[in-house]
């Protein structure tokens, strides 16, 4: 898995898994049906914008990076 946060462009929304068990993080795969998760998280983004949503779980600021990473 790459590190660091994954930049998504020209989106107008996303679905954020919020139980853990999706194999495509931070997006829902929709495994959470067989094991119990509360299911996504919708999103709505600016397509005209960039944004940075975080894959190590340390942001306060969830889904997106705010840079907890780095320290």
């Amino acid at each position: 898995m790459e590190k660091g946060p994954l930049e998504v462009t020209g989106e107008s929304e996303i679905e954020v898994c919020t139980c853990m068990q999706s194999r495509h993080w931070p997006f829902c795969d929709a495994t959470h049906h067989t094991l119990g998760g509360d299911g996504p998280r919708l999103v709505e983004l600016d397509k005209d914008k960039t944004y940075h949503i975080c894959r190590c779980f340390k942001t306060k600021n969830s889904p997106f990076c705010d840079g907890s990473h780095k320290n």
